[in-house]
């Protein structure tokens, strides 16, 4: 992965699925995995809490976006 600047990248990852909630051990080892295949990332993961709508999650990791961009105006 290429850096745009001398910083970390900022990613936020709306994740939606009853697997990544139930399963014991499924989100540890996705978390570790992805921050494994991407080391200079600064990666926030957001649940999707509400319904099971295939856009849930894409609609929660823009929420926390506009949130950041707005709190860092």
């Amino acid at each position: 992965m290429e850096r745009r600047s001398q910083g970390e990248l900022k990613v936020t990852v709306g994740i939606d699925g009853s697997v990544y909630k139930l399963h014991l051990r499924f989100k540890d080892k996705f978390h570790k995995t992805v921050c494994e295949l991407a080391p200079h990332c600064d990666i926030t993961f957001i649940q999707s809490e509400e319904g099971s709508g295939r856009w849930a999650a894409l609609i929660s990791a823009v929420a926390d976006k506009m949130a950041d961009c707005i709190l860092n105006q």
